[in-house]
């Protein structure tokens, strides 16, 4: 899977190899495998959506610093209001509080993977951690912050 990934997406990034390990986590987070009638297939259609997810947040990003940097930033003044301002403090107070109750290897992963964009391949090396392993503690910290934000 991940030799035909990498025709597809190129070597990175998205790395292949993260974007397979992703499919597995989705097709292992699945409740009733009786519906998948070709799991193979299943996991190429997820992985391959992922990698062109992946890519497309990508884009927008660079797209986003290109603007910044060109100097075509312009924010909507309507926007910014106190009720947005406190709706915000709001937030963060609630993504810290669901912060505080991750055990120091689930901060580890979090900071490493969505802070500064280490790949899983990147993170097993630097810790020694399996890649499963830490696909699996960044889903259940990513549902437990957004459980947080839902609230």
């Amino acid at each position: 899977m991940v030799g035909r990934l990498r025709k597809i997406h190129g070597a990175g990034p998205p790395e292949p190899e993260d974007v397979a390990q992703a499919a597995f986590s989705k097709l292992a987070e699945l409740t009733d495998l009786s519906r998948i009638r070709s799991p193979r297939a299943f996991l190429f259609r997820t992985a391959i959506n992922l990698g062109l997810n992946s890519n497309d947040k990508l884009r927008r990003g660079r797209n986003f610093v290109k603007s910044q940097i060109d100097g075509k930033f312009s924010p909507d003044v309507e926007e910014i209001s106190p009720e947005t301002v406190l709706m915000g403090k709001q937030d963060l107070e609630r993504v810290a509080h669901a912060m505080r109750q991750l055990s120091p290897k689930q901060k580890d992963i979090l900071l490493r993977s969505r802070f500064r964009g280490q790949t899983y391949a990147e993170i097993k090396k630097d810790t020694g951690w399996s890649e499963a392993d830490i696909s699996r503690q960044l889903s259940t910290v990513m549902a437990l912050l957004q459980a947080e934000l839902d609230r």
